[in-house]
């Protein structure tokens, strides 16, 4: 019985835990990554088409910050039931067989952000030591990857303690 208690006390701290992480990530993705490339696209546009003078590391910075604000969201969108799944056979099964394909998808789902975050966080270390940058881009990658994989633990950790992609009002609908 104490292992079990154990087990909830740590079940519970994750799910708190990686609930205030996706909100604040997804606040970073939404308040702050999300603008930064409007105004990125914006200017890079405006310079290209009106100057002839494109920002040649434009791309590379924009393809960054699409990433990440994806990244920085997911988390969210798995606790709002906003992730992607066929509805139109999704419906047509059983409770039962329901249950069974929302438990595939939290597995499937732990697996892969879960060797997402290990490699990233592998990864960072050598772009250190290599001095990764982008191809027009001259400034250090590593800390992007190190936010991606901070981004993968953390839907690891949602994905857990959210098996079914519940929104918070019990609806897994997405709606």
């Amino acid at each position: 019985m104490r292992v079990l208690a154990w087990f909830d006390l740590a079940a519970e701290f994750i799910d708190r835990w990686s609930a205030k992480a996706a909100d604040r990530l997804f606040r970073l993705g939404v308040y702050v990554m999300m603008p930064a490339l409007v105004v990125l696209v914006t200017l890079d546009v405006a310079l290209r088409y009106l100057f002839n003078a494109p920002l040649q590391w434009g791309r590379d910075v924009n393809g960054l910050l699409l990433l990440m604000t994806i990244f920085c969201a997911l988390p969210h969108a798995w606790d709002r039931a906003y992730h992607i799944r066929m509805e139109v056979f999704y419906l047509r099964l059983s409770d039962t067989r329901r249950r069974t394909v929302d438990v595939l998808a939290s597995v499937a789902g732990i697996i892969v952000f879960g060797l997402m975050a290990v490699q990233g966080a592998r990864f960072v270390p050598f772009m250190i030591a290599t001095g990764e940058t982008g191809e027009d881009l001259d400034a250090p990658l590593w800390p992007f990857m190190g936010i991606l994989s901070a981004c993968a633990v953390v839907m690891v950790a949602r994905v857990f303690s959210n098996p079914a992609g519940l929104s918070p009002d019990g609806d897994s609908s997405g709606s």
